[in-house]
């Protein structure tokens, strides 16, 4: 009789193996979320230490916790009245919005990060409240933000870490030279990552 031996798969990593905080390995816990897809054991090492890193990674593949997990890290909640964000997420559609500000509040539950999603088609008014009581992160489309900006009611010499999600549909969108407006108008000490599905030269630039 012969006996087929087949290799154990390796099991993925935990996030507490990856380095994330206990706040957040719980608050993902609670979601039923607990190893890593491969773009985030690749990404964490990396962000967790503060580096700029380029990661090409297609969409539904969890790059969102792959920079999520290192932005929540490096904010701290500020209670103080119109708190101007710590981080910035640039996503070019409100539907990528919603979902990257979504998963964002679920995994800085536990640390009681505030996520501000900001996308047009919809009133200024609320956005606009919300960011004069204080956000610690923000998540939007480069219109709107470029706008927020311009009107004083988005202050980014705060921010820290800035992400740019999507980049090559930025490109394609024609989003570039908003994108660079809103880049100017960060610190220039800063964490940057960037997620790009291809690379093209002015995405890489």
């Amino acid at each position: 009789m012969t006996e087929t031996v087949q290799e154990a798969t390796p099991l993925a990593p935990t996030f507490a193996e990856l380095g994330a905080s206990s706040e957040i390995v719980a608050s993902l816990a609670s979601a039923g979320i607990e190893r890593a897809f491969p773009i985030q054991a690749m990404t964490l090492p990396l962000a967790l230490e503060g580096r700029d890193l380029i990661g090409q990674a297609k969409t539904g593949t969890g790059k969102t916790l792959g920079f999520g997990i290192p932005l929540l890290q490096r904010i701290t909640r500020d209670d103080s009245p119109g708190a101007a964000p710590q981080a910035l997420v640039v996503v070019p559609t409100r539907e990528l919005c919603v979902q990257v500000a979504g998963d964002l509040e679920q995994a800085g539950a536990g640390q009681g990060a505030r996520v501000l999603s900001v996308y047009g088609g919809r009133s200024y008014e609320p956005q606009i409240e919300a960011l004069a009581r204080g956000v610690e992160v923000v998540v939007g489309t480069p219109g709107r933000l470029i706008d927020l900006v311009q009107r004083r009611n988005l202050d980014l010499s705060r921010v820290r870490v800035l992400v740019l999600d999507e980049a090559d549909e930025m490109l394609d969108m024609g989003f570039l030279p908003v994108v660079k407006r809103l880049v100017s108008e960060l610190p220039a000490q800063r964490q940057t990552m960037l997620f790009s599905a291809t690379m093209p030269g002015q995405i890489v630039a």
